[in-house]
C-alpha cells in the first residue's frame, strides 16, 4: 500500500541518530509484499518502529546480487529485529557487521514476532499464528529475491521457532491446530542457532509444584520433562554428568517432534552458547541469562542442535552478549561454513 510505504519512508528519516537505522523493510519491498498477499501477516511492524523489521531492495533498479544468498534472522523471546531498547537489541550489531562486509539489506531480513514486553515472556510459546506467520516471511523472502537457498541466524527461542519453520509439519497449540507447510529442505544452506533451548529449560520442571507459565507447557512449550529416569531427584536436571544414563525421557512433543524428525532442517548446522548463561528468573528476564548451569538439561547441552556440524562454545557471555558480541563468527560461520 502507498500510505505503508510512506510511512516506512517517514520512520526511516525521522528516527535518532545515535543507533544506526536499518529498518524498517524498503518501501520496495513492503509493496511488493502488499502486491503479492502477503501484505496481511504486517512484516514491516510499524508498531515497532524502525526496529520492527529489516531487509530488502532501494528500489526496482537495485538487482538481487545472486553471488550471496539471503540471511533470514529470528530473534528471541522479548527480543525485536533490530534494536528497540536496552533488553531488546535486535540483530542491529550482526547487520552492521555483515554490511560492513559487503552484504547490502537486499540479502539481510527480519521480521518481529511478538513484543518487547519482558514480564509477558513467560506466556509466549510456540503457537500456530506466530510459526506460521514466520514461515510466510521465509517465503516471501526467497520468492522476492528468487534466491534458491537462504541462511539463517537464530537467537534463543528463536532457534526452536526457526527449526520448525524449516521443518513444516503440525503443531498443536492453543490457539489451535495447525500445518505449517512442507520441509524447506535443501532450500536452507547454513541454520546457525545461538543460545537455543532445543531440549528445554530446566527452569520449567516443576509441573507438580505449580509451574505451569504457558512458555513451559509440555505440549509446544520448553518442558524439559520432570524425571530423566532413573535420576528422580529434585535438581538434577541441570547436574553434569548425571549420576545414570537417561532413559526413555519425555519432554515438550514440540522439542521432541523437530529433535526427533527424519528431515536435516539444512545443509548445514551450527550451534553457539555460553557457559555462562545462567538461568535467574523466567518471569522477570531483567538479566540476560536465562539457560543455566553449563547449558545442561538431563544431561545434554540444550543449545546444541541436533546433526551439529560443529559448537562453538564461549566461556562467559551472557544470553544475550552470545548474540550480541559474536558477528564476527556469525559472518565466518555463513560464510566459511566452518567454526571460528
Amino acid at each position: 500500500m502507498l500510505f505503508s510505504s510512506s510511512i516506512l519512508l517517514l520512520i526511516s528519516t525521522v528516527l535518532c541518530q545515535d543507533i544506526p537505522q536499518y529498518g524498517p523493510i524498503s518501501a520496495n519491498f513492503d509493496s511488493w509484499l502488499d502486491r503479492n498477499g502477503y501484505g496481511k501477516y504486517d512484516f514491516s511492524r510499524l508498531d515497532l518502529g524502525a526496529a520492527g523489521s529489516f531487509g530488502g531492495m532501494s528500489s526496482e533498479m537495485q538487482y538481487f546480487d545472486t553471488s550471496k544468498d539471503p540471511v533470514i534472522f529470528f530473534h528471541g523471546n522479548s527480543d525485536a529485529a533490530l534494536t528497540a531498547n536496552n533488553f531488546s537489541t535486535g540483530w542491529t550489531t550482526t547487520v552492521q557487521y555483515f554490511l560492513n562486509q559487503g552484504y547490502t539489506l537486499g540479502h539481510l531480513y527480519g521480521t518481529s514476532w511478538g513484543d518487547t514486553n519482558t514480564t509477558a515472556a513467560v506466556e509466549r510459546d510456540h503457537d500456530c499464528v506466530t510459526v506460521f506467520r514466520l514461515r510466510k516471511f521465509v517465503e516471501a523472502v526467497m520468492d522476492y529475491t528468487g534466491a534458491k537457498q537462504i541462511n539463517i541466524i537464530s537467537h534463543s527461542m528463536g532457534v526452536t521457532l526457526a527449526r520448525k519453520v524449516i521443518l513444516g509439519g503440525y503443531i498443536n497449540a492453543d490457539d489451535g491446530s495447525c500445518n505449517i507447510g512442507k520441509p524447506l529442505g535443501t532450500k536452507v544452506r547454513v541454520i546457525l542457532g545461538i543460545a537455543g533451548a532445543n531440549f528445554g529449560l530446566c527452569a520449567c520442571v516443576g509441573h507438580w509444584l505449580g509451574v505451569t507459565w504457558p512458555t513451559c507447557n509440555d505440549d509446544n512449550g520448553l518442558w524439559p520433562g520432570e524425571t530423566c529416569y532413573p535420576n528422580r531427584m529434585d535438581g538434577m536436571c541441570a547436574q553434569s554428568p548425571l549420576p545414570s544414563p537417561c532413559n526413555g525421557l519425555t519432554y515438550s512433543k514440540f522439542l521432541m517432534d523437530i529433535n526427533n524428525s527424519r528431515f536435516k532442517p539444512a545443509q548445514h548446522i551450527f550451534s553457539m552458547w555460553s557457559m555462562e548463561d545462567e538461568l535467574i528468573d523466567l518471569r522477570r528476564m531483567t538479566r540476560d541469562d536465562l539457560l543455566g548451569d553449563g547449558n545442561m538439561v538431563w544431561g545434554r547441552p540444550t543449545s546444541e542442535i541436533p546433526l551439529s556440524d560443529g559448537n562453538k562454545i564461549y566461556k562467559n557471555y551472557t544470553h544475550m552478549e552470545t548474540k550480541l558480541n559474536t558477528a564476527a563468527d556469525q559472518f565466518h560461520i555463513i560464510t566459511q561454513l566452518s567454526i571460528p
